[in-house]
């Protein structure tokens, strides 16, 4: 199953995308975004970019680059892991932050589902890195630390290009399987379970595993529909899950 290293720079979950980068080991997608708003002091600062709206131009550390409007970047995006076979998405701190701007703009434009048709899921390598290597050993687990201590070399941290192609070095030293992979979409699994957890019946931590698994409210509601408890365990037990807490809610919500 082929790889693909994503990432995309901001400051914030709600930040606009402003530059775009996927390796797969071979071909790198660099993608520079025309912003709707200004890119704050403090973004440019970081990321070296700048857009000057008078004449349409961003810049880079100074320098001239292109760059397009959102909507054709995510269609080129689409394309570019379309030609993959259902490629995992690495990223580091994936999780609570690229996938969510990301997916945010894709639905935005009314694309997630079409790219949801072309990934397998997704691994957050920061989990890796937790999991291999103590903050007493290492320093910290940000990504800029671990290339600088494992790999022995600098670069761009803030730069998507050149944080797509060192996460890329970075893989040879974790470990990881089938059980790190969860849909890119979990963020939106999760949120289906706040009833349950406003009503004290799941915890936040069950949710995001439940999410992990695939599976949504919405599963496990037309599971109860159909067979009432023996549906929920069906489900709930092959994913390792308790069916007794849903069972409750499902049949006091008829009630």
């Amino acid at each position: 199953m082929p790889f693909l290293f994503i990432f995309v720079p901001g400051l914030s979950r709600k930040s606009d995308i402003t530059h775009l980068a996927a390796f797969d080991g071979t071909t790198v997608f660099n993608e520079y975004v025309s912003p709707r708003e200004a890119i704050s002091p403090k973004v440019s600062e970081i990321t070296g970019l700048t857009f000057d709206f008078s004449c349409d131009q961003m810049y880079h550390h100074g320098k001239p680059v292109k760059s397009r409007d959102i909507q054709i970047v995510l269609l080129e995006f689409i394309d570019f892991i379309s030609k993959k076979k259902k490629p995992i998405l690495f990223g580091h701190n994936i999780a609570s932050f690229d996938i969510l701007i990301l997916m945010s703009k894709l639905r935005q434009h009314s694309l997630l589902s079409e790219f949801m048709l072309h990934i397998y899921g997704c691994i957050d390598t920061i989990k890796l890195a937790r999991r291999k290597f103590k903050t007493k050993d290492i320093g910290n687990h940000k990504q800029q630390t671990l290339v600088t201590k494992l790999l022995g070399v600098d670069y761009d941290a803030h730069n998507a290009c050149a944080d797509v192609t060192s996460l890329f070095q970075l893989l040879e030293h974790f470990e990881y399987s089938e059980k790190d992979v969860f849909p890119f979409n979990s963020a939106l699994l999760t949120d289906s379970y706040i009833p349950l957890i406003r009503a004290s019946r799941i915890t936040k931590l069950t949710a995001r595993r439940l999410a992990h698994s695939g599976l949504c409210l919405k599963h496990l509601q037309l599971a109860f529909n159909r067979d009432s408890e023996n549906g929920l365990k069906s489900i709930l037990l092959d994913h390792g899950f308790n069916a007794k807490s849903f069972t409750k809610y499902f049949t006091c919500t008829e009630e």
